[in-house]
């Protein structure tokens, strides 16, 4: 009696402890969130924005006045639909209360890829995270609808969080979030403030990188547009009391996981070398 007694007190026991671990995990997976962040370098059709020109175009207003019966030609601009994507760059950042965790670091471009077998990997990398939340820094005005007009051209189907607008999915825009309703600023203008690491090419540079076919400079950058976005991310979940930690060690943690999945890019390492732990940037 006083055997099967204990073998039953034993069993109490362990269902206790199991429904305490099974409490904490549910707790845990309940209370982190995955967010995929992302970038997107591009190549310009001047061409095509030509022929629409061609076909369109004022031709009174080809011209613009700068001075008394002086003019000079209206600059031609290539809008987004003539916005050709050469590179995307993608980072999947688990958070939870306690912390956080860069999971995966991936970047397709050219020349390996073309603009439709670039979009339907990242499809692909988006569908396989499972309810991440898709994170940018001013996607809402040009990558997700480039994204999406690139689906439409060549055929295939988005996944929903990328094909339908920000209203039907939890998406982050980082640029408007952070601004509230002040005006919009560029994500150098905002990492400069921060005293986060800057874009490594200036506009200029990176457009004579892109008509050049520098695919491995417009990699780098890419990478790190998004190195410096998830660090923005964590920022503010710091902020709004969604993480905790010290802002250092967790910028330290992201810097360190991207040194350690692209030691061979010398230019993000440079980028990123006031951040990292003292091995990597020694190693830079």
């Amino acid at each position: 009696v006083q055997r099967k007694t204990k073998i039953m007190t034993d069993l109490v026991t362990l269902e206790a402890r199991l429904q305490a671990d099974a409490q904490v995990i549910l707790d845990r997976n309940l209370s982190s969130r995955r967010y995929v962040l992302f970038d997107i370098e591009y190549v310009y059709d001047r061409e095509g924005q030509q022929r629409a020109d061609r076909h369109a175009a004022d031709p009174r207003r080809t011209t613009v006045e700068t001075k008394p019966r002086k003019t000079k030609r209206r600059k031609a601009k290539t809008r987004w639909p003539f916005h050709r994507i050469a590179c995307i760059s993608a980072m999947t950042l688990m958070v939870s209360p306690t912390g956080i965790a860069v999971e995966m670091c991936e970047t397709w471009s050219r020349p390996e890829l073309t603009e439709g077998e670039i979009v339907q990997a990242f499809a692909e990398f988006i569908e396989a995270s499972a309810e991440a939340v898709l994170t940018t820094w001013g996607g809402e005005c040009k990558d997700l609808p480039v994204i999406l007009s690139v689906a439409i051209r060549e055929g295939f189907a988005l996944p929903s969080s990328l094909a339908n607008g920000f209203w039907l999915h939890d998406r982050i825009d980082l640029c408007d979030l952070l601004r509230v309703k002040a005006e919009s600023v560029h994500l150098n203008e905002y990492a400069h403030a921060q005293g986060l690491p800057a874009k490594i090419m200036a506009p200029w540079q990176l457009g004579e990188a892109a008509e050049k076919g520098s695919w491995v400079a417009l990699r780098e950058h890419c990478e790190c547009d998004v190195t410096v976005t998830a660090m923005l991310l964590v920022r503010w979940l710091l902020a709004t009391g969604k993480v905790k930690g010290e802002r250092l060690a967790l910028d330290r943690q992201i810097a360190d996981a991207v040194a350690e999945v692209r030691p061979y890019r010398p230019r993000l390492m440079a980028a990123i070398e006031g951040f990292t732990s003292p091995a990597f940037a020694a190693a830079a």
